[in-house]
């Protein structure tokens, strides 16, 4: 497990909110109402995520009744492990790394989803670069970190394409290694997200030869530790946070500008990179329905089919429904 920075958010309610955001329905009768002033909720966040400044700029971290850690991953794999090992709570992660994660065995469970385009979830390559296709990727070196929504992308495009990932040379590299790489020419493209990809285009002229809308689907989940899932108070906090976390969602929508702003200063990014990341790849809460369990077992099974994960993975199986209402 990496962790590149722990903040700590010590905010205490006033005893009626705490009991209001307990709620009677996570106090089965006869139970105790659940103490949330004794819980520490620990969050696992992305640069490409932002939980913690998106929660903070929209007021989402004001009285709140129980305390929250946050801790920053270089992309959605170490932050599954993180989760499998006890090491936090709950995180938020792409479509792949759940999928990776399920067929190591991690100790992890499905809490809740959410949707984006898929605009920036891309495929790039230098500004100077002759490639002008994923056809044109066939024996060169490219980019990707591994078990992340990139790799899937790349994945499928390659198949799009009638190619294999044996029919390139993969360079496996976490999203800055990756961005060092190609503005190098280390690498003759890229598979990556936003802000990543808004970066290397700002900053650098890449250009997009692909992106996963018409490849992948644009599923983000959340991911708990199954061991945090027997704790009644902090289901409660995770419930509760997973509301709090709506409604910032809701805030930025209708604050682009503002969140825009905010969002580049506090990941210290181009505020060109970031109007356009929050722009195309904001993310909106959905129900864990069955189509999108589906979908999640289809990408699943490619990953299979390309031998790129051990075995088959049913991705229903690390549902937990309980969080749904």
């Amino acid at each position: 497990m990496k962790r590149t920075r722990t903040a700590a958010i010590a905010l205490v309610a006033a005893a009626s909110l705490a009991l209001s955001a307990c709620g009677s329905d996570d106090s089965p009768k006869g139970d105790k109402p659940v103490d949330l002033g004794s819980v520490t909720l620990t969050v696992g966040d992305q640069k490409g995520v932002a939980l913690e400044p998106l929660l903070r700029a929209a007021g989402q971290l004001d009285n709140v009744p129980y305390k929250i850690e946050f801790s920053n991953f270089t992309s959605g794999p170490p932050l599954v492990e993180a989760a499998s090992a006890g090491g936090i709570d709950l995180g938020q992660v792409g479509n792949t790394p759940p999928i990776f994660g399920l067929a190591a065995k991690a100790n992890i469970k499905i809490v809740g989803a959410l949707s984006a385009t898929a605009k920036g979830d891309a495929i790039l390559v230098g500004k100077d670069s002759t490639i002008a296709s994923v056809a044109d990727l066939k024996d060169k070196r490219v980019a990707v970190a591994k078990g992340t929504s990139a790799n899937a992308n790349l994945l499928l495009n390659l198949k799009r394409a009638g190619l294999t990932v044996s029919d390139i040379a993969p360079v496996y590299l976490q999203p800055g290694d990756g961005y060092t790489a190609l503005t190098r020419g280390d690498v003759q493209a890229w598979a990556v997200w936003d802000p990543y990809t808004a970066l290397a285009e700002q900053e650098e002229g890449a250009k997009l030869i692909a992106t996963a809308e018409q490849a992948s689907n644009a599923f983000n989940f959340w991911v708990a530790s199954a061991d945090t899932l027997d704790d009644r108070g902090k289901v409660a906090a995770i419930k509760d946070f997973l509301r709090r976390y709506a409604e910032a969602t809701a805030w930025s929508a209708k604050n682009i500008d503002a969140w825009s702003t905010e969002y580049a200063e506090l990941t210290q990014i181009s505020a060109a990179a970031s109007k356009v990341t929050l722009t195309r790849s904001i993310k909106r809460p959905i129900p864990l329905t069955e189509a999108v369990i589906a979908s999640e077992q289809e990408l699943a099974d490619a990953f299979t089919e390309a031998k790129a994960i051990p075995g088959k993975v049913e991705f229903a199986d690390a549902v937990d429904e309980q969080f749904h209402g």
